[in-house]
Parts: C-alpha cells; structure tokens; sequence
C-alpha cells in the first residue's frame, strides 16, 4: 500500500510463473483479476480485494517449485557474447554460476537462530545427484569456462557418494564452489579436494561450542578447528566469520576462546562479524524468548520515508533497541566493558595479518615409523623442530583424528602405561603447542608433509577482474 506505482509482486520462486505471467501483462496490463493470477502473485486488485494469507509463518503466500529436476540450465549466450566484444575481455575471467537446490537440509531439523536466507521455504529440494554431476560438465563445455559457483545454501549430502565420483573421473578437473556443513569428515573433505571443489564457505560461525549451541549449529569446536586443519591439508580455501553478538553469550567464552587463536596462524582465518538480526530467523520470530526488542535496522531510515511500524513490515535486517553494540562493528571503548570479546578481536587481527605475511607460518609433520618430525614456523612457536618419540608419538596420532581424551587414557592404559606417564606426555604435548584440548577431545594442529596449496584469491570458482591484465586501450590480437 506504501508503493502504488509497483504493480505486481511475486512472492517465491518465480521459474515456472514469470513467462505466462508477463505476457499476460503485456496484454492486461494492471488489472488482471486476482483470481487470474498465479498463486504467489500480488497486483493492483489485491490493494481493493484484500490480499491472500497463507500458513507459512509470516501468513504470506509463496510460489515453490517441488521439483528441481525439471528446472532448465541458465541460459548465459548473451552475456558471453557482450563480454568478447567487451574492452574488458582479457580482464574479466569469469565463472558459472548454478543452482542445484533450494532451502537447507540442516535448518529443516534444526533452524539455526540467527539465519532468515529461506524465508518461508525452508523446505529442502535438491537435482539428482548425477543430474548435477552432468550440468556442471555440460555449461563449462558451453561457454568454455571451468568455473562452476553453486549458489546453493548447502550442499546435499548425496553429492559427496553420487556426485563426485563423476567430477573426480574428468581428465580436467573443474574449480567448484559449494556453501557446506560444517560437520565434514577428514575423508570428505578429500573426496571434495579431489572433485575440484577448491573452495567452501562451511558455517563454523564460532571457535567455541557454547556460541555454537546458541546458534543451534549442530558443530563443536573441535569440529571446526579439525575442518579447518583438513582444508588447509587438502588444498580447499575456505570462507568464514567468527560471529559475536549472541543473545545470552559469556564474555568469559571469549576470553577462554582467545588464547586459542594464536595455535592456528598456519590455518585459514576469518574475520570477526558482529551478529545481524535477519527476518525469518528465529531471533525474529521468537525475539521476545530470547530478550531482544527488535526494530528495523538504522540505515533503513535513511532510504524509505516510512514509519517505525511500516518498516518493520518490510525490512530485512533488525537491531536490539537496548543492545550497547548496535552500530555493527566491536568499539575500542568497549574493551572494558567486553574484555574477552576484546582479546579475541585483537587475536583476529594479528591471525589475519600473519595470514597475509609473504611467508605464510606452517605447522606440519612427517613420521618415519618410529618418529614424527614436526616443523613449527608460527610466532608462538617453542621450537623450530620437534621429535616426537613413544608415547608422545602415539598421543600426537590419536589427536590428529580428535580423539576423546577419556578413550585415548583407556587404550593407552590398556598397554600397562601408567596414567601419570600419560598425563605428563599429553602435558608435554600441550605445552609444545602441538595439541588443545577442546570438547573433552585431543586435537592436533599439525598438518601432514606434503600437503597441497590452496588455490589465491583470484581463483575464485564465480570468477574475477584481473587489475594486473593490459591496460584499457592496449591492442588485443
């Protein structure tokens, strides 16, 4: 009602709808009855005879496709064609975009609080696994490009048995995106490794598994900090953010999440992002149960001439009126207020800039059988090099997998070592930097030599502008 010159509105998905839809536009204009609309179309008539309600949560009807097989691949000829013409042609790399699912398998089971991406379709529809396989080989065929990104929010979990045995096979590999759960195995992150799947955005979120219950994530810290291990061993770049802000979180988990951060400068990092509250998300929807006064977002103000109640009705992102952090970004006046937050901020930084040096800190291992051999390039490293013999050897292989410590301390004692011998090897291995305790689990930092490169941020699987490419005007023959 607060827009009168927008005429139709689809609500959902619009595949099948869109073409029908506007020719009958073209030749009604605006005043197509609302029983001659398709469900999940709103018009001009609708602002007279009401609009429609549904049962989704939000009351608002929406389009859905059940089906995603029947989709058609995306059509890009135009694009291709402009940009060969294109004074930008030697610059521009570009990479294929594809969609193979709808909605998230995870937030159907377990819809993490802060997350609003489905909106009323949560529900998950995915393409046939070996269908997915063969578009991705079809379209790079097409337009000649080896770049897939799939705009998926998950990946769906038959693709790891279905999919990628067919990708792996190709002679050229493809370079391949995928959004993923955070909740992959050390061998599934290789199948993905070997698939081409150079690059993930995996929701670790948080180093710290009460954050991570907050969010309902259904992953551990020891989880992610082992994922982190495995991509950074198997040459697969990851994209993640350490989000703070949760309703209900300690500072006391930051300042005990802190001194971790320096362990893992050999590992990838991901910047620290004050927590958005999104429509849709559960935060939204149940803001009362988790103590938030939600209003629209500031900066919406500034944009659409509406009142508090009609924004509310319309904006994407909401703020916590009494929170002392609304503005996004953690204050430097805050640090005596938040100390732990703090601390991991700083902690943050310094992991990003190490990151960012040009000789990048390592931390990796070799074993001869009787003996591993650990290189330790950090800052905070104890040593340069680490023998690691008998028992301590035997505590370094369990932490590589994550083991509990519980199950460690009764194979270890199984073999007539005392538990005084364990303790003082397994605080040995702390004290070397070579193992956390996380969880109740034992985790190993070290990668295994060799390991594979990850690809640099211009190999990113949606393609990139190169600024090193020749200048505009320069002759391309």
């Amino acid at each position: 009602m607060r827009f009168p010159w927008v005429d139709y509105v689809v609500s959902g998905e619009a595949d099948l709808l869109i073409g029908p839809l506007c020719w009958d536009i073209l030749n009604r204009g605006r005043d197509i009855p609302p029983a001659d609309l398709p469900f999940g179309v709103f018009g001009p008539a609708h602002r007279e005879a009401g609009y429609p309600a549904a049962s989704t949560r939000d009351l608002v009807p929406r389009a859905v496709i059940e089906n995603m097989g029947d989709l058609p691949l995306p059509d890009f000829s135009d694009y291709f064609a402009e940009l060969n013409a294109s004074l930008y042609a030697d610059r521009i790399h570009a990479g294929l975009p594809m969609e193979f699912s709808r909605g998230c398998w995870w937030g159907e089971r377990s819809h993490c609080t802060f997350c609003g991406l489905n909106g009323g379709s949560m529900t998950y529809r995915q393409k046939p696994a070996r269908q997915a396989a063969e578009e991705m080989i079809e379209m790079s065929a097409r337009y000649g490009s080896s770049r897939i990104e799939a705009v998926d929010n998950i990946l769906a979990t038959d693709y790891l048995k279905k999919a990628l045995p067919r990708l792996t096979a190709l002679p050229e590999k493809l370079a391949i995106f995928f959004e993923v759960k955070a909740n992959l195995k050390r061998h599934e992150v290789e199948k993905l490794a070997a698939a081409g799947v150079r690059w993930i955005q995996p929701g670790i979120e948080s180093l710290d598994t009460r954050v991570l219950k907050l969010m309902r994530k259904g992953t551990s810290s020891a989880h992610n900090v082992q994922l982190l291990k495995w991509c950074r061993q198997n040459g697969v770049r990851v994209s993640w953010s350490l989000l703070w802000g949760f309703p209900g979180e300690s500072d006391a988990w930051y300042a005990e999440m802190a001194p971790l951060l320096p362990l893992l400068h050999h590992l990838q990092p991901g910047p620290a992002v004050r927590l958005r509250y999104q429509r849709y998300s559960p935060y939204h929807y149940t803001a009362e149960k988790h103590g938030l006064k939600l209003r629209p977002a500031v900066s919406y103000r500034y944009v659409y001439p509406l009142s508090e109640r009609d924004l509310a009705d319309q904006v994407y992102y909401f703020e916590d009126s009494e929170d002392d952090d609304v503005g996004g970004h953690f204050a430097a006046g805050s640090a005596n207020r938040r100390p732990g937050l703090s601390a991991v901020a700083k902690g943050i930084d310094a992991w990003l800039k190490a990151w960012y040096e040009p000789k990048l800190s390592m931390l990796s291992m070799r074993d001869s059988g009787d003996e591993i051999i650990v290189e330790d390039t950090r800052a905070i490293a104890v040593e340069r090099e680490h023998r690691v013999r008998g028992l301590a050897r035997e505590i370094l292989l369990a932490a590589d997998e994550g083991s509990p410590e519980t199950r460690l301390r009764e194979q270890l004692s199984g073999t007539n070592v005392m538990q005084a011998e364990i303790e003082a090897a397994i605080a040995d291995m702390i004290a070397r930097k070579l193992i956390v305790r996380l969880d109740a689990r034992l985790v190993g930092l070290a990668l295994w030599h060799p390991y594979t490169p990850i690809p640099p941020m211009t190999a990113f699987p949606g393609g990139y502008f190169d600024r090193r490419a020749a200048p505009l005007g320069t002759s391309r023959e």
